[in-house]
């Protein structure tokens, strides 16, 4: 037998960049502003590693999967494709049909007025600190990729407020892994 370690590669000088939407999704992945030793393994060691399941009783979901949501949201309005990131990240690119509900507003207690925003989006009222959740609506999360904490983020808060796991389902990939396969992204207006 011999010994192996496994670790993420990663050069520190890598660190000192700036995370913006156009240095990550500029030109071949990458701006040319990026040095060369940091073009691949600056976006892929940003974040942790996510496992294939987050939570017990909520589906992860690859790309075939995230197109046919997409297919039967288009004619359920009770089925929502959510965009995790922030803003300045989802209007560079996005997955067609989804909305943005930043991961900083599924926190009540950092962001309460963003909250309620993003609870009437998903069909949930609240009245003297008790939701209503009747109505929620089947979400489908995403963020930037694999290493992206944003809609884990989401989904751990919705789960604090008893948000029906069977209602929610999660696209690990995110947008990096829906970029890599060339598939259509669209630049909301």
């Amino acid at each position: 037998k011999r010994t192996v370690v496994i670790k993420r590669i990663h050069d520190n000088k890598c660190d000192k960049l700036r995370v913006t939407p156009d240095l990550i999704w500029g030109g071949e992945k990458t701006m040319a502003t990026v040095p060369s030793s940091c073009k691949k393994t600056y976006i892929t060691t940003v974040g942790m590693i996510s496992p294939i399941k987050i939570a017990e009783g909520i589906e992860t979901y690859g790309e075939l999967e995230v197109i046919e949501f997409i297919k039967k949201a288009s004619t359920d309005e009770n089925m929502v494709v959510v965009d995790a990131r922030m803003p300045n990240w989802y209007y560079k690119g996005t997955i067609p049909t989804s909305i943005n509900l930043p991961f900083k507003y599924f926190d009540p207690k950092k962001s309460p007025d963003e909250f309620e925003d993003v609870l009437d989006s998903i069909g949930v009222t609240q009245k003297d600190g008790k939701y209503d959740l009747s109505d929620a609506k089947t979400l489908l999360l995403f963020c930037n990729a694999t290493w992206c904490p944003q809609s884990t983020w989401a989904i751990e808060n919705l789960m604090k407020i008893g948000y029906p796991k069977d209602k929610l389902k999660w696209y690990r990939g995110g947008m990096y892994g829906w970029t890599i396969l060339n598939l259509t992204v669209e630049s909301p207006e």
